[in-house]
């Protein structure tokens, strides 16, 4: 495998802009807003820089499929640069209506835009065959396309890796002292510009193959045969094996198993596209029963899956991921109908389907955010009917204790809503979001609004474990420390070592501070000082959630008959959980003065 050369890059790069004007047109700008973002990144503006970004991102795929499309229809060029266009002008529109810098973004905007960049994708690989075209040449098009990807991906890492060490190189030879920057930059320009040109310029010249074009090399049959049928027979093992369990011990499966079994759909699936046609070049016996018994052994698992997922749905209520599971779970179910009963083995069918169903995940009118929502405020306002924090359809306070997983529940709920900018549109809070009264410890407005109802505070959390316990200020600020004669920085949740002079241990009841001494290789303890009535004090401070100190708290003497100590705050953990509650850990600054 031989690098390519700089005249090759510099023709592959013209003939790519021509065949694919739009497409460079989206690598390079998206490449300018990279390295603008790289060399700005201490700034906070900027928003139009990553609009454009993400819709160079979309636009890329969008672009080439559909020069793909009208190629394949053998349309003229007038009627190629149109469709190109409008292309560039859709991806543009939606790059200019993003808000990537809103709170919600994370959790509705970028999905949404994840799901159209796989649909362009699924796009790119499915366009020149949304006709009668055969299977073999949409196979090996999919096949020249990853090809195509695998290559310039390792071309890239060894110019990058080769580039890079030369740059360090000179720099520390000749002490140039070039700008960290310089590596991450040279990055994004051979990511964006030198693979999208190495995969363009690559890209299939025509859409129909003759016969012997779908034969396998020895790469792509000993990657199938020896490394990708493996992997997926252990990943068929294991989840069987655990289905068995359900069965033996009828208990219901764990969350987590829901990922295991997409994680092996996709390794399946991928398995089974690169092996659609192999059977007809080897013999071996496993090659021909994948193709045969993959999609029935795929079944069960699938069933398997909506097992995991709706245990957790019934416990916690529809979120977009779970949304995602079950979403998928069906599309799974309808691809192994579909290849188990139907007399020809299309497998257009799983790019068109998987496309299908993502645009219907993020947009179609049961979609993943609002079903979520309906989930996650029917199951709140259950769990405040419940326990009399909704009346009459709005929030009142209350005082009555709220067992520890229905507050959980009613945390995570609120929370939910507040991200998606949807807390402040609910018709049942009692005034404007920004009215509800800041206490001790509360910082977002799903935690005022909870802790106003009288959830979650005082004694009602604990049976919560442990609470931790923080100073918000630096430990000396304007603290007087006359007299103190010796000072010692101690984490007091560690033994101290043997070692001679004065050291402090939290005592093993975690209720003391123990003043020891080291000398000739034997500890003495001093004195042991009470720490139980700070730990109530603090107890008796807390609101909600963690405890933390102001400044006049941050510090607290402690006196004693040999000495006295004068203790401030890093950080501490108190254990409510114990049968008589006191420290776990306890970090501090500890001042001494000697009797």
């Amino acid at each position: 495998m031989k690098l390519p050369s700089p005249g090759f890059l510099l023709d592959a790069f013209s003939r790519a802009s021509r065949r694919f004007p739009g497409a460079m047109l989206c690598a390079v700008a998206g490449v300018a807003m990279i390295i603008t973002i790289i060399d700005n990144q201490d700034r906070t503006d900027g928003d139009w820089v990553l609009k454009t970004w993400l819709a160079c991102q979309l636009g890329l795929p969008l672009l080439t499929g559909l020069v793909a499309f009208s190629e394949s229809k053998g349309w003229d060029e007038k009627r190629g640069w149109l469709l190109q266009g409008a292309g560039l002008l859709a991806s543009a529109a939606y790059g200019f209506f993003l808000e990537p810098k809103a709170e919600s973004f994370e959790y509705v905007g970028l999905p949404r835009f994840i799901v159209l960049l796989l649909t362009a994708h699924l796009f790119t690989a499915v366009a020149p065959y949304l006709n009668r075209r055969s299977v073999n040449n949409f196979w090996e098009y999919n096949r020249e396309l990853f090809a195509n990807i695998v290559i310039g991906a390792v071309f890239t890492l060894i110019l990058f890796a080769g580039l890079s060490v030369a740059i360090l190189a000179v720099d520390q030879l000749f002490d140039l002292k070039i700008n960290y920057r310089i590596y991450p930059k040279l990055f994004v320009l051979l990511a964006g510009i030198f693979n999208t040109v190495y995969f363009l310029f690559h890209f299939p010249p025509q859409y129909e193959f003759s016969e012997t074009d779908t034969s396998y090399n020895a790469l792509f049959k000993n990657l199938c045969k020896y490394i990708l049928i493996p992997i997926v027979g252990t990943y068929i093992l294991i989840l069987y094996i655990y289905g068995g369990k359900i069965l033996v011990t009828w208990s219901l499966p764990r969350g987590w198993v829901s990922s295991l079994v997409l994680g092996f759909a996709v390794a399946g699936i991928f398995t089974y596209l690169l092996n659609f046609y192999l059977p007809e070049h080897d013999e071996s016996v496993w090659v021909r029963a994948y193709r045969r018994w993959f999609w029935w052994i795929q079944l069960p698992l699938t069933a398997l899956l909506f097992a995991a997922i709706a245990r957790r749905i019934s416990d916690y209520g529809v979120t977009e991921m779970r949304f995602l599971v079950a979403h998928l779970g069906v599309w799974l179910a309808v691809t192994c109908l579909y290849f188990l009963f139907s007399r020809h083995d299309n497998i257009k069918f799983i790019p068109v389907s998987l496309g299908i169903f993502a645009l219907a995940f993020a947009f179609g009118p049961l979609n993943a955010f609002s079903v979520s929502e309906r989930s996650q405020v029917r199951m709140l306002e259950n769990l405040l009917q419940k326990h009399g924090r909704l009346v009459n359809g709005r929030l009142k306070q209350d005082s009555s204790a709220v067992e520890i997983a229905d507050l959980n529940k009613i945390k995570s709920g609120f929370e939910f809503l507040e991200r998606r900018n949807l807390l402040g549109h609910m018709t049942w809070l009692p005034m404007p979001l920004g009215s509800f009264p800041k206490m001790g410890g509360v910082y977002t407005d799903a935690d005022k609004v909870v802790a106003w109802m009288g959830i979650g505070t005082n004694e009602q959390y604990a049976e919560n474990e442990y609470l931790p316990v923080r100073s918000t200020k630096q430990p000396f600020e304007g603290i007087d420390v006359k007299g103190f004669s010796s000072f010692y920085k101690i984490g007091l949740n560690t033994p101290g070592e043997k070692r001679s002079g004065y050291f402090f241990n939290l005592s093993e009841d975690g209720l003391h501070i123990d003043w020891k001494q080291a000398k000739s290789g034997r500890v003495t303890t001093i004195e042991s000082f009470d720490l139980e009535p700070t730990i109530k004090k603090w107890l008796s401070m807390k609101q909600y959630g963690d405890l933390e100190l102001a400044l006049e708290d941050n510090y607290f003497d402690l006196a004693g008959r040999k000495g006295n100590l004068r203790v401030f705050l890093m950080e501490a953990v108190i254990n409510q959980g114990a049968a008589k509650k006191k420290l776990q850990s306890f970090n501090s600054y500890v001042f001494l003065k000697e009797k």
